[in-house]
C-alpha cells in the first residue's frame, strides 16, 4: 500500500547515481577506523548497497518532512547523525541514542569537529524503552536495526514517543517468504554466526513487504509509503527499503 505521508510532506523521487564523496568524514581527527568501514562492509554485503549512500536516501527523507525534532534510534557510526546535522536543509534538533558510550563519545567528538554540536544530542540509553516523553518526536528514524527487535514492542514504543501526524522512517531489508528465500537466509544465517562471528545480525527476524505494513497499522499507524532502493533481480530476493508511516 502506498499514500502520501501528510499533506505538507513532499515525496522525494529517489535516484540512482553512484554515492558523492564524503570529504568530512576522511578529515576527521579519528578518521573512518575498522569499525566504520567494518559497517560499510556489512552493509554492502547484506544489502548489495553502499552504506552511505543508503544513509543519504534517509536524510533527504528527513528532510522532505520539514520537521525539527528528529530522534535517531541507533547512534551506531554516527553517520547520520553527522550527514543530516551538516546538511543545510536541516534546522532541526537531532536526538540520537546508543548504548555504546566509546560509539557516542566519538560522534560527540566528529560534531564539534564540524561545529554541529548544538544541532545533535547524543545520550547512552539502555533498550528498551526510549528515554523520552510520550509525544516528543515529530520524526524517529531507524536505520537497518528494526530487525534487531522484537517487531511489536518496537512499534508500540514509537507510537508513544512520535507525536500526532509524527513520522516514523525505518531503513530496513524487507525479505520475500519462499522456500528458496528460506534456505538461502539459513546460509546467510550461517555465514554471520560462523565465519563472519556476528551472532545479534545472525539472529535477525527480517519481515515481509506484507508483514510490515499489518505491523505498522497494527500499531496504530495510519499512512505508509515503502520505498525499495533498488530494483530485485529475482522475486526472491531481499530488497533494503525506506518505510515511512504516519501516526
Amino acid at each position: 500500500m502506498k499514500s502520501e505521508i501528510g499533506k505538507d510532506f513532499v515525496q522525494k523521487k529517489f535516484d540512482f547515481t553512484p554515492p558523492r564523496p564524503r570529504p568530512f568524514l576522511s578529515n576527521l581527527p579519528a578518521g573512518i577506523d575498522t569499525y566504520d568501514e567494518g559497517v560499510a562492509r556489512f552493509f554492502r554485503w547484506r544489502t548489495g548497497l553502499d552504506y552511505h549512500w543508503a544513509i543519504d536516501q534517509v536524510v533527504d527523507f528527513v528532510i522532505n518532512t520539514r520537521r525539527s525534532r528528529v530522534v535517531d534510534m541507533l547512534t551506531d557510526t554516527g553517520t547520520f547523525a553527522l550527514q543530516l546535522i551538516g546538511r543545510k536543509g536541516f534546522v532541526g534538533k537531532l536526538y540520537s541514542f546508543d548504548s555504546n558510550i566509546t560509539l557516542l563519545e566519538r560522534a560527540r567528538q566528529r560534531a564539534r569537529h564540524m561545529g554541529q554540536d548544538q544541532a545533535v544530542e547524543f545520550r547512552q540509553v539502555a533498550e528498551p524503552r526510549c528515554p523520552l516523553p510520550d509525544g516528543f518526536a515529530e520524526v524517529l528514524v531507524s536505520f537497518f536495526d528494526f530487525h534487531r527487535h522484537p517487531a511489536e514492542q518496537f512499534m508500540a514504543e514509537s507510537v508513544r514517543v512520535l507525536c500526532p501526524d509524527g513520522h516514523l522512517i525505518l531503513g530496513e531489508v524487507l525479505e520475500p517468504r519462499s522456500a528458496r528465500n528460506k534456505w538461502q537466509n539459513l546460509l546467510k544465517r550461517m555465514h554471520m554466526r560462523y565465519v563472519q562471528k556476528n551472532p545479534a545480525e545472525a539472529e535477525g527476524n527480517y519481515c515481509d513487504r506484507e508483514e510490515m505494513i499489518d505491523l505498522i497499522f497494527h500499531a496504530g499507524f495510519r499512512q505508509i509509503i515503502i520505498q525499495g532502493l533498488k530494483a530485485p533481480s529475482s522475486p526472491h530476493e531481499g530488497i533494503f527499503s525506506l518505510i515511512a508511516a504516519t501516526r
